[in-house]
């Protein structure tokens, strides 16, 4: 019997030449695999493996060894069974964002153009020409890096890319998000307190002027500036008091003023029974309002949104609307009269929450109503805050003497024993 060359296979059946005459196959030639299955070869760069999509090949990329070359392969063929790889070629970052944003995303106005911006800006000029399967958690991470931002401003720019790949991933161009698992810095608790109500009594009593209604309805109600801005007279019920909170006002770079419906949520948009005090002082608003327009008569200009006009109930001399800019340097030169230090207008809602709580003994339920929050424990959690003038008065109430103790019974409890009742028994 002939022995067998090392390495020399079986011969094929009908195969009369000699077992080492049979061509073998070398390490570099395209190993068969089963029909459907694809196919793996190895290259100069290295293994590199497809499988048929629609007719189509979808490529592996290249692999230093057969095994992880077969591992892509293997989920390249469980994303087809799936019905998620797509044939054809991979788009770039820079097209799919594209396509993302103005087909697939359903934006407000004022996020479409913060997203835009985001992706014009931040995301196309470093990674716009990487093509979606190539992008990889390490060059996100790279790319976070560079952008030197807040932890805040890390999470805002990775969002609209994060959504993207997601949308990529159902649709088959990806294997998976790598924008999941990137890491980002933590983000530090907000540098945001609230004003004890001696300050907030002095901000409210430093508001005097056209619109001084304004700032009692941030300070006291929590309103949004975007909210307090967008008010219409149409808004507000003279007979009952009532307040409706619907809209806001904002101002997008590049689109002007957005007058847009429906705060964040759906309890965003909400009805408020106002006090009294600031009900009176919307009244007074008004009739001034009208007078000033009188005054003016062809100077007044109103404003006019989508063909349609709106009676802004907070707005410039002339009728126009208030821009973020102006209404911050309003709220500076408020704080100044007061003799406060410059703060955020946001301060002004954490205020109202704070105080709100404490004067309806801890009612957080319609604390949150009235700021427009759907979970009450999230206003807890971020809106209130200790109040020294609080902790002032609760350690005054620990020195005050205690009261002499009683005990509840005698000196022979055994004479305070209940007597057994015969219908006891």
């Amino acid at each position: 019997m002939v022995e067998r060359p090392a390495g020399v296979g079986h011969r094929p059946p009908g195969d009369r030449r000699h077992p080492a005459r049979i061509p073998q196959r070398t390490e570099g030639q395209r190993m068969r695999a089963a029909k459907g299955e694809g196919s793996m070869s190895k290259t100069d760069k290295g293994w590199r493996g497809y499988v048929t999509v629609a007719g189509k090949r979808k490529y592996t990329r290249y692999h230093k060894t057969k095994a992880l070359c077969a591992q892509e392969k293997r989920e390249l063929l469980n994303r087809r069974d799936d019905g998620k790889l797509v044939a054809g070629k991979v788009p770039t970052v820079a097209a799919w964002m594209d396509h993302w944003l103005e087909n697939v995303a359903k934006h407000r106005p004022t996020t479409y153009a913060m997203d835009r911006w985001v992706t014009d800006s931040k995301i196309v000029p470093e990674l716009g020409s990487i093509k979606l399967d190539k992008l990889t958690t390490e060059r996100l991470e790279e790319w976070v890096t560079s952008l030197n931002v807040a932890a805040s401003s890390q999470r805002r720019y990775l969002a609209p890319l994060k959504s993207a790949l997601n949308v990529a991933l159902d649709r088959g161009q990806i294997g998976f998000n790598p924008a999941l698992r990137v890491k980002l810095d933590p983000i530090g608790k907000p540098n945001t307190t609230a004003f004890s109500r001696e300050d907030r009594d002095a901000i409210l009593t430093a508001a005097t002027g056209r619109n001084r209604a304004r700032w009692h309805l941030a300070v006291k109600l929590g309103l949004r500036p975007a909210e307090v801005l967008g008010l219409t007279w149409q808004d507000f019920d003279d007979k009952t008091g009532a307040l409706a909170v619907s809209h806001q006002l904002l101002r997008v770079k590049g689109l002007g003023f957005i007058y847009q419906d429906a705060p964040k949520s759906e309890a965003g948009e909400r009805r408020i029974i106002l006090p009294k005090t600031i009900a009176a002082l919307l009244r007074t608003h008004r009739t001034e309002q009208l007078l000033l327009m009188a005054e003016m008569g062809a100077e007044w200009k109103g404003w006019e949104y989508d063909g349609r006009p709106v009676a802004l109930m907070f707005p410039q001399p002339n009728g126009g609307p208030i821009g973020p800019g102006v209404d911050t340097k309003a709220w500076r030169a408020l704080l100044m009269s007061a003799g406060l230090s410059e703060t955020r207008r946001y301060q002004s809602r954490h205020t109202a929450a704070t105080h709100m709580i404490a004067d309806s003994g801890g009612d957080v339920a319609v604390t949150a109503k009235i700021l427009g929050h759907a979970d009450a424990a999230f206003t807890y959690r971020v809106y209130v805050h200790p109040l020294e003038e609080r902790e002032q008065a609760l350690m005054a109430k620990m020195d005050e003497p205690s009261a002499p103790y009683v005990a509840p019974y005698g000196d022979y409890p055994s004479e305070h024993e209940r007597t057994v009742e015969a219908s006891d028994r």
